[in-house]
């Protein structure tokens, strides 16, 4: 009897022990459900089905597919970035460039049987009895090679000291150049030197003319030649 009373006390006490544990189990998950379900308020899938504006609820949803940035926005925006700016219309570079398309424009005319340009040379520029003479432009390799000659008929020599004759295209942008000739003082004996300048191909990409400038060491001296067809 004794071993009866104490088996149904061991059974009590193991049902009253699996229905705690149920218990336990079934109110975690309750609070689990309503824990996440406040987290997740507010959070919505994407709604990708097509916009149907027929009866109930009408809502108008801007949707916008993959947009195509044009070359030219996207060039002006690299340049914005870099702090390049472009020359406004009334600034003294469009003005040159302007001048320099000019002088082009008079410096050569277009083959009536090739259709490719035909230079008019020499080109001569003078200043304060110095002048440049751009007297051939020949392709060579990669390079461009124009043959200038310098001659000083005037009563004082002129000192170029290490200097160069500089390079610019027809967007007034500077150019790499190589100067080969030019000395260091020219006599004022009127005698011609001869100066060749190598221009490397790439660097004339989409480029019509440009224009060369050469200055004294002492900065008085202003040699400008533009409008010098390079263009093939």
């Amino acid at each position: 009897m004794k071993k009866s009373v104490k088996s149904d006390r061991t059974l009590l006490l193991t049902s009253i022990l699996l229905f705690f544990m149920l218990a336990a189990g079934i109110l975690s998950g309750v609070l689990g459900f309503v824990s996440g379900h406040e987290a997740l308020k507010g959070v919505t899938q994407p709604d990708i089905r097509p916009n149907n504006n027929k009866g109930g609820n009408k809502q108008n949803i801007n949707t916008k597919g993959l947009e195509l940035i044009q070359e030219q926005e996207l060039i002006a925006n690299i340049k914005k970035q870099m702090g390049i700016e472009e020359p406004k219309k009334d600034s003294q570079q469009a003005k040159d460039a302007k001048k320099q398309a000019a002088a082009f424009e008079k410096a050569v005319k277009n083959d009536p049987k090739t259709g490719l340009p035909m230079v008019k040379l020499p080109i001569v520029r003078e200043d304060q009895g110095i002048s440049m003479t751009v007297k051939s432009i020949e392709s060579k390799g990669n390079n461009v090679k124009l043959e200038v000659t310098l001659a000083n008929h005037g009563s004082q020599p002129v000192n170029f000291g290490q200097g160069k004759i500089d390079v610019t295209n027809d967007r007034s942008q500077g150019i790499n150049s190589n100067t080969i000739g030019l000395p260091s003082s020219l006599a004022a004996s009127g005698k011609e030197v001869k100066v060749t300048l190598t221009i490397p191909k790439n660097a004339l990409d989409k480029v019509k003319s440009v224009s060369l400038q050469l200055t004294d060491v002492d900065k008085k001296l202003q040699l400008e030649a533009a409008g010098v067809p390079v263009s093939k």
